[in-house]
Order: structure tokens, then C-alpha cells, then sequence
């Protein structure tokens, strides 16, 4: 997009009094094709000022305006309002470009800068909230990768399911939502609904924590919709609507002998296989998130030195600590089935394909190596207050995230110590500068304490 230029000119045309029209113009790349030619040429965004000035006070290019003979004469009101004219026209021009990513034809320009001016009524027409998220979700998803507008395209899935849960919501009620009539009211039914059509479809309500995801994805939107100035017809903001997520701890994850399966498992034949066996192999003996192992193929094995000796270990950051809201750094020893495997990929981590994907590929794999062992799994349900105790297999409720708990558990399981195992999988090591990227000495001591810990465990996959 064009970096935009402006200047204040005076009106050819002089009134009876010999004073001329100030107008001001911005340049930011629009063109128009006139009647007389095919080609298209640059076209002003102009507004009227308002103001009038004899040509004997007024300068030109490059101050465009009054001079100090008029300041002493007639104050500084005329300038005040030159300079607030030319902010509010620049604001409203980056406004537009942020949240649409393209720019706006003058006419759409003047009536932004006229309303802030307050030259004219707002616009207040009212915004349906589904034709809202299919502009946001086309704009966003097309944006440039550098825009902070930009929505990735998990973000925009997210936005779009959103959406079809509203026109469900729609067409069962005969309406129309839009942002301006909104309610609370309107707002907690449609997550009572969406809640109800699940029970009519699959026979059970959704989990609460569904719910509260769909819960903060809503209010992410009306967030959006709120600065770009839209009218919203409720205090979205109030406790009363912010539905909390419900933590349950299940105690879920792989045992050695099924771990030892999976990294006996020939996945060659499969790409979806290979990346979940790579999955489950590289978290369970690292105890990193999902967001973390996404990154994995960032990060370069080496060789720290503690104590005059050398260890093989990784050092990366905790994009994500519920824990901490710093951005965090560890160090990680490299336990033997790991090692084994960078001797397989000359030394290099996989590139793991998008978290949806990893998750579908997990499951798949597990269900194809039978892992049917029962669990009996903690959930709580929408509307319904007591938590439901189920039987589950665990090819059905494994998730990445429980690799995480498999490195924890397994270690437990040993007798490792809480205080040999946190340093790894909950570090406070703040990332604060690049200076601590060298200085790595207390988490590398850290990373030691686990490897002597696990040495007289003997434990057939969890050593170094």
C-alpha cells in the first residue's frame, strides 16, 4: 500500500470578502478512470476545512498553515483544527487498512474522517455477526504473514465453526443475530442451545469445557467487532457471561512396555503414522506441550559441559505456561530412546505437521496398535453440575497433551523426585535476554540431577 502524502490548498474561487476555501487533500495510492481515458489516474481523498483565509496569511508547501500574523490576530483556532483534521484523516486511513487490509475508496474514507470530525451523524447500521466472521475470516486468512490482522488458517477454522453454530442457532429460532441487538440474554441462550442440538444429535451434551472454549472464541469476536467500532448491544465484558473453564486432572498416559510398541512399530508405509509415532516417541521422553513440539525442529541437539563432563541434552523455549505468563527456557537431557532416534535423522528433529492433524494422526495410531486398556475418565458436562465418572479406552481419550503426563508419570512411577523432575517440565528460568541463552550453567545442572537420578532406576527406556 502506498505510504500516504498530504497538503491543504486554497480554493481558486475567492468570496466577496477576498478569502479562499481551505481544502485539504490526502494522496494514498486510489485511482479513478475518467471519462476521457482508459487510463486510471491517482485520485486525492479531499474534504472541505470548513475555513476560509485571505491568501496574505496563509503558507504554502511545505507548513500549509496560517502564519503568525493571523495567530496574533485571530488566535490559533484555524491551525488547531488543520492539525486535527490531518491526524484524524491519517488515523482513520491506517484504521481502515488494519482491519481490512486493503484501502478504502474515498468514499468510503470521508465518511470515517466526517464521522470522527463529527461533521456527521455515525453510521450505525446494524451488523449481522455471521456475515462479520465470513469478512473477517476472508480478509484475515488472506492477510500478509507480517499484518497483525493476520488469522492463520486454524484460527479462521475456529472462527468459521463459530459462525455455522450461529446460523444453526439461527434457523432454530427464526433470527437473525446481529451485534447491535445482541443481548445477554440472546448470548447465554445460544450456548444453551448449541448445547441442547448436541444432545438431540449424539445423545450427549458437549463438555463444559467445549463450551467455555466456544465461550472465549465468541467473546474474542466481539472484542474484534468492539474495536472496530461496531456497536454491540450488551456489557459482553461482565462475569455473568464469561463461562470458566472446569480443570480434571485424568491420569492418562503410556506405559514403557507401550511405549516400547510404539518405537518397535514399522511406520514407513504410512506418513500419518510416521509423524504420531515420531509424536509420541519425541514428547513422552521430552514432557513437552504440543505448542512446543511444533517448534521441536527449531531446536539443535548439543553437547553441555557440567562439571567437566559433556551431556547431550536440548535447550528450548516454553512457548506456553499456564504456570507463567514469561516466556520461559529449559534444558532437557536426551534420554536414550531419543538419542537413538537422532541417530536415525542425522541429528535432526521432525517438522511436525498443524496440532489438528497431530492430534487425528495420534488417535489413529493407537487404535491401529489396539490400545484398548480401559480408564475410567472424570468429565464434566454442560449444565449438569456433578462430575460423570466413564469408562473409556485410551485409544479414544489419548491426546498429545498426554504424553506430558506420560513423561511425568513414568518418571514418578520410578521414585524420581518432584524436585528432579519440575526444573524440566515447569522451568522458572525467564527468558530475559540473549546473554542467558550462553549462560545456560543452572539449567544444564538441572538437566544433570534427572540423568543421575534415573541411574541406579534401571528402567529399560527411561535412562540416559
Amino acid at each position: 500500500m502506498k505510504q500516504p502524502s498530504h497538503y491543504f490548498n486554497l480554493e481558486a474561487r475567492k468570496a466577496k470578502s477576498g478569502k479562499q476555501l481551505i481544502l485539504f487533500n490526502l494522496s494514498y495510492g486510489t485511482k479513478k478512470i475518467t471519462s476521457n481515458s482508459n487510463t486510471p489516474r491517482y485520485e486525492p481523498f479531499r474534504i472541505s476545512t470548513e475555513w476560509n483565509i485571505n491568501k496574505e496569511y496563509w503558507i504554502g508547501k511545505p507548513t500549509y498553515r496560517a502564519n503568525q500574523t493571523y495567530v496574533k490576530k485571530y488566535g490559533k483556532d484555524l491551525n488547531n483544527i488543520l492539525d486535527k483534521i490531518e491526524k484524524v484523516s491519517y488515523d482513520q486511513l491506517s484504521f481502515f487498512r488494519n482491519t481490512f487490509d486493503k484501502d478504502p475508496t474515498n468514499e468510503e474514507l470521508k465518511q470515517l474522517v466526517l464521522e470522527k470530525l463529527n461533521r456527521i451523524p455515525k453510521n450505525n447500521e446494524d451488523v449481522s455477526i455471521t456475515e462479520y466472521i465470513t469478512k473477517s475470516v476472508n480478509t484475515r486468512t488472506n492477510s500478509e504473514i507480517t499484518s497483525q490482522k493476520r488469522w492463520s488458517e486454524g484460527t479462521g477454522k475456529q472462527y468459521t465453526n463459530l459462525k455455522n453454530h450461529i446460523e444453526s442457532y439461527e434457523n432454530s429460532k427464526g433470527t437473525k443475530l446481529s451485534f447491535g441487538k445482541l443481548t445477554g440474554e440472546i448470548y447465554m441462550d445460544f450456548f444453551k442451545e448449541m448445547n441442547e442440538a448436541n444432545k438431540k444429535t449424539t445423545g450427549k451434551y458437549y463438555a463444559h469445557n467445549t463450551i467455555a472454549k466456544e465461550n472465549k472464541h465468541f467473546r474474542a469476536l466481539l472484542n474484534c467487532a468492539n474495536e472496530d467500532e461496531i456497536t454491540i448491544g450488551f456489557n459482553y465484558n461482565k462475569k455473568e457471561y464469561y463461562i470458566k473453564r472446569r480443570e480434571i486432572k485424568n491420569e492418562v498416559f503410556l506405559t514403557t512396555a507401550q511405549l516400547t510398541t510404539i518405537i518397535n512399530t514399522d511406520t514407513h508405509h504410512s506418513k500419518e503414522f510416521t509423524h504420531a509415532r515420531n509424536y509420541l516417541l519425541l514428547s513422552s521422553f521430552t514432557g513437552l506441550r504440543i505448542g512446543d513440539m511444533v517448534f521441536l525442529h527449531e531446536v539443535k541437539p548439543e553437547q553441555l559441559i557440567h562439571n567437566s563432563k559433556k551431556y547431550d541434552c536440548i535447550t528450548t523455549r516454553i512457548r506456553k505456561s499456564q504456570e507463567n505468563k514469561d516466556e520461559l527456557i529449559t534444558t532437557i537431557p536426551l534420554l536414550a530412546p531419543i538419542k537413538e532416534y537422532l541417530k536415525q535423522t542425522d541429528n535432526k528433529f521432525p517438522k511436525f505437521p498443524s496440532q489438528t492433524n497431530i492430534r487425528k494422526y495420534v488417535k489413529k495410531l493407537l487404535t491401529h496398535l489396539k490400545f484398548e486398556d480401559k480408564f475410567e475418565v472424570k468429565k464434566h458436562y454442560y449444565t449438569i453440575d456433578n462430575v460423570v465418572i466413564e469408562n473409556e479406552k485410551l485409544c479414544d481419550i489419548f491426546t498429545p497433551h498426554d504424553c506430558r503426563s506420560t513423561f511425568i508419570s513414568n518418571l514418578k512411577e520410578l521414585g524420581i523426585h518432584d524436585e528432579d523432575i519440575e526444573p524440566i517440565t515447569h522451568p522458572k528460568h525467564k527468558f530475559t535476554s540473549i546473554v542467558q541463552v550462553y549462560d545456560k550453567t543452572a539449567m544444564v545442572g538441572k538437566a544433570v540431577n534427572l540423568i543421575n537420578a534415573l541411574k541406579s532406576k534401571k528402567s529399560p527406556l527411561f535412562k540416559y
